[in-house]
């Protein structure tokens, strides 16, 4: 599969990007015109603690607080670098005195989010902030949002690298990139997909993992 690769960075600080190729790939419940790439923000010690100062701007401005970052597909790096940077002080909270938590999800045999009992505390009764690579449909933070629930955990932020989604379950998505940073960005619902009526064949299957090439 040769395809062009852009390279798209942020407004707000230009050594924090990401890249997007263009084609026709499937993801869990979507068809893709373009497949966004986020892995130097993911792995990338000084893109991620740069984009980390991003997200939690958001947070600082608005006096959120949370307890523990939930870091869905390969964040938890990342998300080391937000909960640090949650717990700086800053103007609006000098005194931080709160233990910021961040751990992975384990999923089982359904695909849902269990946490062990010996991990439970660092859900139950907590704020929690779900931090994620990619959105798109948003089902796949939904349902997080869900599990979190269930465990006795509130929601008071969403956070990913980019996200064609504004609000997920009334929770607004602080996000870096968004649909407007990728020109002629559009996901399909995978039984209603321009790019197979056309005929055109599918490149690769995607995840907030990466990709695999058919």
């Amino acid at each position: 599969m040769e395809k062009p690769i852009y390279t798209i960075t942020s407004s707000r600080d230009e050594k924090v990007f990401i890249h997007a190729m263009p084609g026709h790939f499937i993801s869990s419940s979507n068809h893709l015109n373009f497949y966004i790439g986020t892995s130097d923000i993911k792995h990338n010690h000084d893109v991620s603690v740069d984009a980390a100062m991003l997200m939690a701007s958001y947070y600082a401005e608005r006096g959120i607080e949370a307890d523990t970052v939930l870091c869905l597909y390969e964040t938890q790096a990342l998300g080391a670098y937000l909960a640090h940077e949650l717990a700086r002080p800053n103007m609006l909270n000098p005194n931080p005195d709160n233990t910021i938590y961040t751990l992975g999800p384990e999923y089982d045999a359904q695909g849902n989010i269990i946490f062990r009992d010996n991990l439970r505390k660092l859900i139950t009764g907590r704020r929690v902030i779900i931090l994620i690579s990619c959105i798109t449909s948003g089902k796949t933070v939904q349902r997080a949002m869900e599990s979190v629930s269930y465990y006795g955990g509130t929601v008071v932020g969403i956070t990913s690298i980019f996200s064609a989604t504004k609000n997920i379950n009334g929770v607004e998505v602080n996000t870096i990139f968004t649909e407007d940073d990728v020109p002629g960005y559009q996901s399909y619902p995978s039984h209603d997909c321009p790019l197979c009526r056309s005929g055109m064949p599918v490149d690769a299957i995607a995840n907030g993992y990466g990709y695999s090439l058919l």
